[in-house]
């Protein structure tokens, strides 16, 4: 066991090394980096949870009581940094999730505080350091831990419905591996905490079970590697671009979305209206990192609003709207003659693409030819 725990361990500070020095999404994985950090360390005391561990290491002892009490602040920190979507929150609205931290250590500096030799000492008495370490400040803290596991995983379901359509491709990616990261951490904290009140309460076979009751963290560190490895781009390991799907042509179907919309049919209308003569006035589409709420702030719209007349009459969503007004900037700086110097990469730059990739990819999904084929077909209908 202490094998695969120091396996777990490596990987986890390795793990976090690379999502640290990553420069895409640094908010969210230096938060995770951090979080990757505690719990190796964590993994560290679970996996030398012994009588000689501690007594050769007594400012060791007791730690890991407050150490879980900032995993579900981080979590949620890392949650609100995933999904804001180009919004900056207010991150003060996270500092309660730190009180109980807090409490925890004023409640154990008095042993923190203690020399060695007084904790060597108590760790001596084996039937009263066991007593203390599933007495009622463990047993509070578990609660803890399924409180507000459960508080994350909620607020991550509330936001997903909010935010889908706003995500790209890789985005969605992204969104979807946080929900199962928050549901896997649920579960291995509802078997931690189970198997925690099976020994407190000394329940025959059960009880043995909390010597693996970290196993599930464990799970989740080589479940994290083989993601990382995977699908790079889930943690901004690679550059691999998002890419929206191809953008629809507006049809008369879109009558059919006013009835199922709680705007009026002609209120929707007016907002697609003031979306496209933004778009086509102020070009903001060339910005490369351009949000939904950036837009709807320009037009003076709620951003739910927005979205909705998008998804209802254009039939696609934000990026699918945005990307096809970048195609065709492309292909008419392609036709200016005073941009002949530059690169298509160049140009692609100007009209908005954040990255070689995505530009090709978007541009044929969009027209059926590369841009080279494009720009070659033009060339061959000029002569």
């Amino acid at each position: 066991m202490n094998i695969l725990y120091t396996a777990a361990t490596l990987q986890g500070i390795i793990l976090a090394v690379l999502l640290a020095r990553t420069k895409v999404n640094q908010p969210a994985n230096k938060v995770l980096a951090v979080l990757l950090i505690l719990l190796s360390f964590h993994l560290v005391l679970v996996g030398n949870d012994n009588r000689s561990f501690f007594m050769s290491y007594p400012h060791l002892s007791r730690v890991s009581w407050i150490i879980g009490s900032l995993y579900w602040p981080l979590i949620f920190l890392f949650v609100q940094s995933v999904t804001e979507n180009g919004e900056r929150r207010n991150r003060y609205d996270t500092l309660w999730f730190f009180i109980p931290f807090v409490v925890l250590l004023i409640l154990m500096l008095p042993y923190y505080m203690l020399p060695a030799s007084e904790k060597r000492s108590l760790l001596n008495d084996f039937n009263k350091a066991s007593e203390a370490d599933f007495g009622l400040i463990n047993q509070i803290v578990s609660l803890l831990h399924l409180f507000f596991q459960t508080f994350n995983l909620i607020y991550y379901l509330r936001l997903e419905k909010k935010w889908r359509n706003e995500y790209s491709a890789v985005e969605s990616i992204r969104i979807g591996w946080l929900k199962q990261f928050l549901m896997l951490t649920l579960i291995a904290t509802i078997l931690a905490v189970m198997s925690f009140f099976f020994r407190t309460w000394n329940i025959p076979v059960f009880s043995n079970l909390y010597s693996y009751h970290f196993i599930g963290i464990v799970a989740i560190f080589y479940w994290m590697s083989y993601k990382a490895l995977s699908h790079p781009v889930i943690f901004g390991l690679s550059h691999v671009p998002s890419v929206s799907p191809e953008p629809v042509t507006i049809t008369v179907q879109a009558q059919e979305k006013y009835a199922k919309s709680g705007v009026d049919e002609h209120r929707l209308q007016e907002i697609f209206d003031a979306v496209q003569t933004v778009l086509r006035d102020e070009k903001i589409y060339t910005k490369k990192d351009l949000t939904l709420s950036e837009l709807a702030d320009k037009i003076g719209i709620q951003r739910h609003q927005v979205s909705q007349a998008i998804n209802a009459i254009y039939d696609g969503n934000f990026f699918d709207l945005i990307n096809a007004y970048r195609v065709d900037e492309f292909k008419r700086l392609a036709s200016d003659p005073s941009k002949k110097h530059l690169t298509l990469l160049g140009i692609s730059q100007e009209s908005g693409f954040n990255s070689k990739a995505s530009f090709y990819a978007i541009f044929k999904k969009k027209t059926g030819l590369t841009p080279s084929e494009y720009i070659e077909m033009q060339s061959n209908e000029a002569k």
